[in-house]
């Protein structure tokens, strides 16, 4: 009987049965389901798509997906951590959670015959079966129905999180970041251990983004379960030792040494994906900074297109196609610019996004917002008229009914 399976029904997430109906909210998300040939069975599934600030219709615009396990009871919270950092620290992102039927079987890579805890494994081992659904079935399920980018990250916590770590040391080419939350690392003598020192070693983590994130409280004081304890620690360490060094991979090893196995799911979330996108907080700030009417004045207009196309093309690469400026940001830049008198950057802004999103209702509107600005009301009432073609908001309707009745006057 192996002591490393010992405690294992301790860090397996507490399954929720909630009841699902077609279409229902679903605190910030919806809900969307298939069926699995692959698993003979009906998949469950929670998606949250981007969510704009502004009431008018915009573009239509590609993101990148997050693929998160457990979303029977963590889906409402990541839901809300990606929308907080898409402001400014994550790009906006689709988050698809996947709904629990069978958690011991679908995420637990090799079966073991028992666990000295008496936990149920006896339907272990079907992880393999489950990759095939992620990778044959999920993924282009979603791709074909939602507007996805195929720039995704990974996440899963304790039983979750050793089959994270498996896929992506097993099937890297599917996922370009993976996060880890305090894995069953020690499941099958190591298994975790020796897939990803195997997958490293021939090269297939190069440019992977992983953060292993683990809880590792303060001793008990009661010998068993300190003993216990002690056996998680030794594999994660052992996957801490072996990937720090390396310069191939972008790894994280984050111990929340006051954590628990549960709460420290929230703040692994908002690290590991705070980390991973450090390139992007890092280049819109760059942005920013290079828009801002004050602090960039000393940048002629070709000077700011100039840099805002070399940002552009290195988020491209760092993502790995095309990137167009995101509509709502260089938006808010337009504004920003309007607001402080700088009429001729601002109109630089508003006409990037009517170049961008030729389909947007937005960006007419805020054109004709600029000729307000720059009192043109025939080109106002012009660019209105353009946005309620495309969507009938009641806003710009009555901007342009003023201009009416004021040229009648």
């Amino acid at each position: 009987m192996k002591l490393q399976h010992l405690f294992f029904a301790i860090l397996c997430s507490i399954i929720l049965k909630p009841s699902f109906g077609q279409e229902q909210l679903y605190y910030q998300g919806f809900q969307d389901s298939l069926f699995s040939e692959i698993l003979g069975e009906k998949r469950q599934l929670l998606i949250y798509l981007p969510q704009s600030t502004r009431s008018l219709k915009m573009g239509q615009s590609s993101s990148p997906v997050v693929y998160l396990l457990d979303a029977n009871s963590q889906f409402s919270i990541s839901s809300q951590i990606i929308k907080q950092l898409s402001f400014d620290a994550v790009p906006p992102s689709i988050l698809v959670g996947i709904v629990n039927t069978n958690r011991t079987r679908d995420l637990t890579p090799t079966p073991i015959a028992d666990d000295p805890t008496g936990f149920d494994v006896s339907q272990s081992g079907g992880g393999e079966s489950f990759l095939d659904f992620i990778e044959k079935e999920l993924i282009p399920y979603i791709d074909q129905k939602y507007a996805t980018t195929p720039y995704r990250t990974f996440i899963g916590h304790s039983l979750g999180g050793l089959f994270s770590g498996y896929l992506l040391a097993t099937r890297p080419h599917l996922f370009k970041n993976v996060i880890s939350l305090d894995p069953t690392s020690n499941w099958d003598n190591g298994l975790l251990v020796k897939k990803l020192k195997e997958a490293a070693d021939q090269g297939k983590l190069a440019g992977k983004g992983y953060v292993f994130a683990v809880a590792d409280p303060e001793p008990t004081g009661i010998f068993k379960i300190d003993s216990l304890m002690s056996t998680f620690r030794i594999p994660n360490e052992q996957i801490r030792d072996y990937l720090n060094p390396r310069s191939d991979v972008r790894f994280l090893y984050k111990n929340y040494s006051k954590g628990s196995h549960s709460d420290m799911v929230i703040p692994g979330i908002y690290d590991g994906m705070k980390f991973l996108f450090s390139w992007y907080a890092d280049l819109q700030q760059e942005l920013v900074d290079a828009a801002d009417p004050i602090v960039g004045t000393s940048q002629t207009t070709e000077e700011l297109i100039t840099k805002i196309e070399s940002i552009y093309q290195r988020m491209s690469d760092e993502f790995g196609y095309k990137v167009k400026p995101q509509e709502d940001l260089i938006n808010n830049l337009g504004y920003w610019s309007l607001q402080a008198g700088d009429l001729e950057r601002s109109k630089l802004f508003f006409e990037m996004n009517v170049q961008n999103y030729p389909e947007s209702a937005n960006v007419y509107d805020s054109m004709g917002d600029y000729y307000l600005a720059a009192e043109q009301p025939e080109d106002a009432a012009r660019f209105f008229e353009v946005a309620l073609m495309r969507d009938e908001n009641q806003q710009t309707r009555k901007k342009l009914e003023e201009l009416q009745a004021r040229s009648k006057n």
